[in-house]
Order: C-alpha cells, then structure tokens, then sequence
C-alpha cells in the first residue's frame, strides 16, 4: 500500500493513513484514514471508523453535485446539495471528536448515521432519473449520481451489518462493491481530464477495463479476461509479486495512480478539470478499497 501508517498507529486499536506516512499532511487538500488496525475485530471500531469515513465521504458528494450545478438552471437542486454538505460536514465532525461507541450503544449509534444518510439516498436516485430525463440540466451526469447512491447505499448495509456485531467483510461482496467503483472512477477522470492529456485518458480507460473485467467476470476469470485485455496495465505487476491475488495487486496499482494524479493534479502538472478535493476523495477510496480486501474473508 503507497499510503503509510502514522500517528495514532495502534493507539485505540486505530491506525492512521497519509499518503506518504509523515506526521504532516500535503496541504491544502489531502485528509487523512482512520481505520481500525489490522487485528481490531472490534464491530464498535469498526461502525466509527466507517462512520468517520462515510459521513465525509457524503459530505463531499453534496459538495461535488453542487459545483456542478449552475444556479441559473439548477438553483433549487444546488441549494438542497449544500444543505446535504452541511449535514454530514456536522455529523462528520460530531463522530471525529467522540470516541467509538460503547457495544451498549452500538446499534443506537450506528442507526443514526443510516437514518441521516436515507434522505440523501433518495435526493441522488431523484435527481439522476431527472438528468437521464431532461427534467433537470445541470452538469452532474447521471451516473456520478448512480455511482454516489450507489456508495451511500453500501455505507447503510455495512453499518447495518456492524450494528449486529459482526465486523467481518466478505470478500465477494468488496471485490463486486469496489470493482465497480474503480471502473467508474477511472471513466470519470477518463472525462475530466484536458482533451490534450492523451496518454492519461488511455491510461485510465485502460485501467476502468481492467475493474470492469473483474467485476463483472469474478476474481479468476476476471483476472484472466484482464490480462487478455490489458496486459500492461495494473495487473501486469502480478509478475513481480505473484502471491498478491488480481484484485489486490489492482488495488494498489490504481491506488498508486490515484495519488501521483493528486498530487499532479494539486501541482498543475496535469491539466484537467478535477478539483483537487475530488482528486484526494477518489484516493481515500482506493485505500478503503484496499483496506478492505486486506481484511476480507
């Protein structure tokens, strides 16, 4: 994994995350991962830690919707996006500064952050059945909308799942989950990218190839079809390490990627239209995505 432990590490069965694991953070935009370290089972620690990441993770969807919505065709939409930042922007920061639950208010607390997250649930399948339609013109395509419902809905079955108990993560279910994620976070920045940026643009619409293999082909077929397809690209590094499986040495490899584009991204030395928040939140997810596979039984 590019990113490194720091800080907290081990403290509170938490670990720390930055991209390269100093104590300092590359400013303005990179945010840190807390996670629970690796052999915390604890379904508490978990249900903050998944919390702390999902609350923020919708807060800038919000955010993100509203960017791409011009007042003058959208004002109403844009203004609801904002309201939605505000809410999990608060609920984030109320989780951060608190300790995990107790297990005696585990499913308390767990169900709160699902109910909060219900409401933007549907705002996102409204508002993407009314882009698909014409009813609504703003600059969000329809399936930014999907694919940001689509992470809110996965956030209220895991937090359902730890309000249980259970900690545990079926690898089947984070391989389908995350591929798919990946496929499309490369086509967005496939998009967003400067039309110039030829080399970028194929090396992402390579990279969303090889997450659409193995999602929708499994993890051994998958891997295979990927390696017939794309030989070159993310896979390609099973040479040098052959007991990492396909889809966590793909993991890495577009994590990698995620975080040199932010950092070009953040430096001007890549030219596109991708606010450097969103550069640093499509990698947070990588790294939850490779965290995850980690611990996946």
């Amino acid at each position: 994994m590019t990113q490194q432990a720091v800080g907290m590490s081990g403290q509170n069965g938490l670990t720390v995350y930055t991209r390269s694991g100093g104590k300092e953070l590359e400013q303005p935009y990179e945010k840190t991962v807390v996670m629970p370290a690796a052999d915390n089972k604890d379904p508490a620690t978990h249900a903050w830690t998944d919390a702390r990441f999902a609350t923020d993770i919708m807060a800038e969807h919000a955010l993100f919707f509203a960017l791409l919505m011009p007042p003058e065709v959208a004002g109403a939409e844009r203004a609801e996006a904002l309201r939605f930042s505000k809410i999990f922007t608060d609920l984030y920061q109320q989780i951060d500064a608190a300790a995990p639950p107790e297990r005696s208010e585990l499913k308390r607390f767990a169900n709160n952050v699902v109910e909060q997250i219900k409401p933007f649930i549907e705002y996102k399948a409204k508002l993407g059945d009314a882009q698909r339609s014409g009813k609504l013109r703003s600059l969000v395509w329809p399936l930014f909308f999907d694919h940001a419902r689509h992470e809110a809905e996965r956030w209220t079955r895991r937090l359902e799942t730890l309000a249980q108990g259970e900690s545990e993560l079926d690898r089947v279910e984070v391989t389908k989950f995350w591929t798919n994620i990946m496929d499309e976070h490369a086509r967005f920045v496939a998009h967003l990218l400067d039309p110039d940026e030829y080399e970028l643009i194929e090396t992402a619409m390579k990279t969303s190839r090889v997450f659409a293999d193995l999602h929708n082909h499994g993890r051994v077929v998958g891997a295979a079809t990927a390696l017939v397809h794309e030989p070159g690209t993310v896979v390609d590094s099973l040479v040098q390490n052959p007991e990492t499986s396909a889809v966590l040495s793909a993991a890495e490899t577009i994590l990698d990627f995620k975080t040199k584009a932010a950092r070009g991204i953040e430096a001007a030395r890549i030219k596109s239209i991708i606010d450097p928040r969103l550069a640093d939140h499509v990698r947070r997810e990588a790294l939850k995505f490779v965290d995850e596979l980690k611990r996946a039984v």
